[in-house]
């Protein structure tokens, strides 16, 4: 996990090759997590100028171990490791600071807090905690965000359903309807 925790992770490996990764500011790696795609994390928290050009050839090569599967491994694990829970958690949360962020960054100035200068996991885990007073008002309101947070994207369940040799598509297509109810509700919700 991310600070206090413990070291934040400086490499990974991939057919032999130590791929080497900084973690980025924290507002580029929120830019960066907040986006659909595991790239963004992936490419933007690389040291090393040489290790983008790896990955470029590998992502085109149709042999290559690099798909998107393993992009979204490597993201999901850096995100772990500097926020300190699941990649799709941290998006939840951040989508929802940057759509409040007036609200958020206003009640935290009034208390001599700026979120942005925090480290990753420390910052993540203050906004959440502000969402969740803002939402404090109604128990159905914190019980919806929790599962918000919580909620696992289809390509999750589909891993847990293969490991546990589950059928594979019914799982899915249930998750899927899950996260797409979910997601018209919060769309609903927001107006």
């Amino acid at each position: 996990m991310a600070e206090p925790w413990g070291a934040d992770p400086t490499a990974w490996v991939v057919d032999g090759r130590v791929v080497h990764v900084t973690r980025p500011p924290l507002i580029r790696l929120v830019n960066l997590v907040v986006t659909h795609t595991p790239i963004y994390v992936v490419f933007g928290s690389l040291r090393d100028p040489a290790d983008e050009q790896f990955l470029i050839q590998q992502i085109l090569d149709d042999d290559s171990p690099i798909e998107n599967d393993f992009l979204n491994d490597v993201a999901d694990e850096l995100v772990e490791a500097w926020f300190g829970m699941p990649r799709w958690t941290v998006q939840e949360i951040w989508w929802r600071v940057l759509q409040q962020w007036t609200d958020i960054d206003g009640e935290l100035q009034m208390r001599g807090v700026d979120l942005m200068a925090l480290p990753p996991a420390r910052a993540t885990n203050l906004a959440k905690a502000v969402l969740m007073k803002f939402a404090s008002g109604s128990d159905d309101r914190v019980r919806a965000l929790l599962d918000d947070f919580t909620m696992e994207p289809p390509r999750i369940v589909r891993k847990h359903a293969e490991a546990e040799g589950e059928s594979t598509s019914e799982s899915v297509e249930a998750a899927a309807y899950d996260f797409n109810a979910a997601i018209e509700l919060m769309h609903q919700i927001r107006g």
